[in-house]
């Protein structure tokens, strides 16, 4: 009975996340499917213990559960709500190896895996750690929950056991090469560049538009500026928002292009000048195509990626995100060139400190 009341008590974080999780799948394009790894695994996990045997208390479990426990309830501290959410779930697979031991939480691991798939905004991190599509993210996750049912079902025929080293270890490998692939992106800091919007910036004309509705609803605590600059061959827009203190009414670019109905064609940094970088994105929509810049800033450095912005994030601070965007007209190299000599025009006109 102590062990069942201990296991109910575990759920109590994922339960607090519960709010969170509802609001994700209900309102996000790209998590509106993730419900489904809730649901599939609950059987998964009845399914993969219904055979096993609990065994002794192991206290080495504490290593994890402690740690998950205070990711999943900071929450207000650490602005992360998916990693709290993912924590959550990580919670009661450690109390399951905590109570009933390593046999029995390898064979309920597989359970946890699927559990982990409902995490909001993992489509988009797979996508961007992969540099995949999102469908194919999505696509990725469910042969993940087929290939973790497969697990459960080689467990069970073959009795397949890893030890806790050995399977620990193998997850710190696969994360941090993952990592690797982002590791330039992530710690690259350029100089810092905030720039003042005028009436001309170079052969660009342009005048500030007032943001609709919408966008001040999104921006509550942000300061938000949009503007439109045309010259004889081209039209620019220009999003420029001073982060408030939610990070969560920052999104990478492509996230909100796509929840927007937006395909993305390609993603990339492009180190554009040695001390400065931006986040390019390809992008269309019906007939419509769009060539879009972002890069994030403080007084003291730039980043072009949401990662990087995100690892320095911290409420109170001063940081901008800025984005913008021209129309694809004869080929995307052109629209570059467009960009290009536009950033370059504000770059002249703008006072750039380096702290």
């Amino acid at each position: 009975m102590k062990k069942i009341i201990f296991m109910l008590c575990s759920v109590i974080p994922l339960g607090l996340q519960l709010p969170y999780l509802l609001s994700a799948w209900r309102g996000s394009r790209l998590d509106r499917l993730d419900w489904i790894f809730c649901l599939l695994a609950i059987p998964a996990a009845l399914w993969a213990c219904r055979s096993g045997k609990s065994g002794k208390t192991q206290w080495a479990a504490l290593l994890l559960l402690v740690p998950m426990l205070v990711l999943s309830l900071s929450a207000d501290y650490h602005h992360i709500n998916a990693a709290a959410a993912a924590a959550a779930m990580l919670c009661i697979w450690a109390a399951v190896w905590l109570i009933y031991s390593w046999s029995m939480a390898y064979k309920v691991l597989p359970a946890a895996v699927i559990l982990l798939l409902a995490t909001p905004s993992s489509s988009y991190i797979v996508s961007l750690l992969l540099m995949c599509p999102v469908w194919g993210a999505w696509l990725l996750k469910f042969l993940l929950a087929a290939g973790c049912m497969l697990w459960i079902w080689g467990n069970k025929r073959h009795n397949w056991e890893v030890g806790k080293g050995t399977l620990f270890f193998a997850a710190a490998v696969a994360g941090s090469s993952l990592l690797l692939l982002h590791s330039r992106e992530i710690y690259f800091e350029g100089r810092s560049f905030i720039p003042e919007f005028s009436g001309r910036a170079g052969d660009f004309w342009g005048r500030r538009i007032e943001p609709d509705e919408n966008t001040r609803r999104f921006f509550v605590t942000s300061s938000v500026r949009q503007f439109r600059y045309t010259r004889n061959d081209c039209d620019i827009s220009v999003l420029a928002v001073k982060c408030g203190s939610d990070i969560h009414e920052i999104h990478p670019a492509s996230h909100c292009l796509r929840t927007s109905l937006w395909s993305v064609h390609a993603e990339k940094v492009w180190y554009w000048q040695e001390d400065f970088a931006v986040t390019e994105i390809d992008a269309e929509k019906n007939s419509r195509r769009i060539l879009v810049w972002v890069w994030y800033s403080t007084d003291r450095f730039s980043t072009p990626g949401f990662l990087g912005f995100r690892r320095h994030f911290r409420s109170g601070g001063n940081y901008y995100t800025y984005q913008i965007s021209t129309p694809v007209y004869e080929s995307v190299e052109q629209s570059r060139h467009i960009l290009q000599q536009f950033v370059q025009s504000l770059k002249h006109q703008t006072v750039m400190e380096i702290k």
